[in-house]
């Protein structure tokens, strides 16, 4: 083989790993400032409308004569639909996101650029049935990179339109198949309770599996309590 032919073999090698560098770069830089920028407009969107998240009405179980019900009002696909947030008792250091995330409507791949997306179909928060949530792990903002983080006791806050604070209590994780589709279903722990799911591609870099959180609605606590910490 000639030394011309090496040569731009060679080069063609260096140009080909160059493209895939600055591919890697976008995907992982670029990407999360599009989705920052996408989380800071919905955030302003949000409180414009409803009201700081801080000063959300806590809401109760289901079970309580004094539950407030959620509104199940339609919302445009993309639209600011719910605030979240995660806390674990007795410690200030954050887990899986350091400040609140903003839930849009949808699910597609235009959707969950903004940030994590409700899928349609399912319950919204503190309803009876499934309030379902996918996030991206390692692009995009990688909203639920550390979902894995999550253990027993942990707690899920999320505002709803209606300024009401629900609180989700972890239950288990579960790694599935991507065709898992009864993770979503209307009661997928079997139990009866109202559900949260949170669902992310597993492992990370990956989207041969995915990583499956499931909570469950539990007495609220003080609003605010958390996004403050």
């Amino acid at each position: 083989m000639g030394v011309k032919v090496i040569r731009g073999i060679g080069w063609t090698l260096i140009g080909a790993g160059m493209v895939i560098v600055l591919y890697l770069v976008y995907l992982l830089f670029y990407t999360n400032l599009e989705t920052e920028r996408a989380q800071n407009e919905l955030l302003e969107q949000f409180e414009l409308e409803f009201g700081p998240i801080e000063q959300a009405l806590p809401g109760r179980a289901p079970d309580d004569p004094e539950a407030v019900t959620a509104t199940a009002e339609e919302v445009d696909p993309g639209d600011a639909y719910a605030a979240i947030w995660f806390e674990r008792p007795g410690s200030d250091e954050p887990i899986v996101h350091e400040d609140p995330l903003l839930v849009v409507e949808g699910v597609t791949l235009g959707h969950l650029r903004k940030g994590p997306g409700h899928y349609p179909e399912t319950a919204a928060p503190g309803q009876q049935g499934n309030f379902a949530l996918s996030g991206h792990r390692t692009t995009y903002g990688a909203p639920f990179y550390h979902l894995d983080a999550l253990r027993e006791g942990d707690l899920i806050h999320v505002v709803d339109r209606d300024r009401t604070q629900w609180v989700y209590e972890f239950r288990r994780k579960q790694i599935v198949d991507p065709r898992a589709f009864w993770v979503i279903g209307r009661d997928p722990l079997g139990t009866g309770e109202p559900t949260l799911t949170l669902t992310t591609c597993h492992p990370r870099f990956s989207a041969a599996r995915r990583l499956v959180v499931f909570a469950v609605l539990v007495d609220a606590t003080p609003a605010g309590a958390s996004a403050e910490a």
